[in-house]
């Protein structure tokens, strides 16, 4: 039976090939090629599928061509539109009166901890700050450097200094201020790569560079230092909840993030969740590896940021083994993007089944 069919389609083929032969063998012969031998006439039919194929090659190459110009075009016209949005930002800030030195929050010494560390709130124990730092990477951290070095640094009414560990003093940049309360923005006055940074407070002593994300600690800051489980095994592990596979990415060397619905509890506006990071390979705190954390954030459904409670390390996957670093304490909050994982964390936990 197989077999049968097979020929039918096989014949059919032929028949297809057999019509094509005919009309072929019955369109009557051009003038020029009457008179000239069967090896010419291949020969012109070879330079005529040459010539034809180089054609075609060309228009390709013109169609590729367009493109290129046409993707170069659209993406320096994006270029230029974000150039000139915040050219006509600078301008907003330009023209609005001088911070007066008695009324500017950012004036004094800081530590420049770099894009991916946030400034914990009073109260956040360094253990939890250092682990998140550990979580979190420093994909802006050329950018943090290039604004405010690494560091103590001294925010001064004319521009902002460096201070070695040996108490020597840099000057970076000359700069003034605007702004004020909650948000000051420096405009740097020459010789930077960057032409205005605003920086938003969490309180007094905790301030982060918008849209880049580095952090600033007020030197001398509050802060209580909490007790981190380093030897036990985990007394609230992962057992306890049903953890459900968000998604997986390629930050931090490979991770897939999990959500335990569970563990949502919701308080007018404000939902808590707890979700689970487990790592492909492994991370260092304090020279001990961590291989997955659990994480407890609080959420805001309405204004789309979220803060974190708590975190712990764990040895080994999916929150098993022993507790390699810990920390529970609130951190200042963070906005959410409207899109990207973590907004997919603040959906599930603000909506309600």
């Amino acid at each position: 039976m197989k077999a049968r069919l097979f020929c039918r389609i096989v014949g059919a083929l032929g028949l297809g090939l057999s019509a094509l032969a005919a009309q072929a063998q019955g369109r009557p012969p051009t003038t020029e090629q009457l008179g000239k031998d069967p090896g010419a006439l291949r020969q012109e039919a070879e330079q005529q599928r040459a010539q034809e194929r180089a054609q075609q090659q060309q228009s390709n190459q013109q169609q590729a061509d367009q493109q290129w110009n046409d993707t170069l075009r659209q993406q320096q016209g994006r270029a230029a539109a974000d150039a000139a949005q915040g050219q006509a930002v600078l301008r907003t800030w330009q023209q609005r009166p001088p911070l007066a030195p008695e009324h500017n929050p950012l004036l004094g010494r800081w530590e420049s901890l770099g894009s991916g560390k946030r400034a914990a709130a009073p109260g956040v124990s360094p253990e939890m700050a250092n682990l998140a730092a550990a979580l979190l990477g420093g994909i802006t951290g050329g950018m943090c450097d290039s604004m405010l070095g690494r560091g103590t640094i001294e925010f001064r009414p004319a521009g902002l200094v460096a201070i070695g560990h040996d108490g020597r003093e840099h000057a970076m940049y000359r700069a003034q201020y605007r702004g004020g309360g909650s948000r000051v923005v420096v405009l740097p006055q020459g010789g930077t790569t960057f032409t205005h940074m605003i920086i938003d407070f969490a309180g007094p002593d905790h301030a982060t560079v918008a849209a880049v994300g580095c952090a600033l600690a007020r030197a001398g800051g509050g802060g209580v230092r909490a007790t981190a489980a380093n030897t036990s095994t985990a007394t609230e592990g992962p057992a306890t909840n049903q953890w459900v596979l968000l998604g997986s990415t390629v930050a931090n060397g490979g991770m897939d993030v999990y959500v335990a619905r569970s563990t949502i509890r919701r308080l007018g506006a404000l939902a808590q969740m707890s979700d689970l990071w487990d790592f492909k390979t492994p991370h260092v705190f304090e020279g001990r590896s961590f291989l997955s954390t659990r994480n407890q954030y609080e959420y805001d459904c309405v204004t789309s940021r979220r803060r974190m409670l708590s975190t712990t390390g764990f040895s080994g996957h999916m929150g098993q083994g022993a507790v390699v670093g810990s920390g529970k304490s609130a951190a200042a909050w963070e906005e959410i993007a409207t899109t990207g994982p973590i907004h997919d964390h603040w959906k599930i936990a603000c909506t309600r089944q």
